[in-house]
């Protein structure tokens, strides 16, 4: 179909993006390794509930702390260690 003066031109559609939701390669590669590293210490479902809720001790939720700048990402990184310590975990 051609269009003419009467026909209104479509609008352009444009692909979502949510620009408040990127982060830089740095924090990309500090989320990778914080959740590689509470996968193999915590476990799939420990890890997870772990890095998404707050935790009261750290301030803030650990995966944005983690993800925040490499000082956030050590702390992260010692509290996944030290959860993952048997006696952490109620074991001998």
């Amino acid at each position: 179909m051609t269009e003419d003066a009467t026909t209104p031109a479509r609008p352009r559609r444009r692909a979502f993006v949510n620009r408040e939701t990127r982060i830089s390669p740095d924090q990309a590669r500090r989320q990778g390794l914080i959740t590689h590293l509470a996968f193999v210490l915590l476990g799939h479902e420990e890890a997870i509930r772990f890095l998404n809720t707050h935790n009261t001790s750290l301030g803030a939720r650990p995966l944005d702390l983690a993800i925040g700048d490499p000082t956030g990402y050590s702390v992260v990184e010692n509290a996944v260690k030290l959860l993952a310590r048997p006696a952490a975990r109620g074991g001998k």
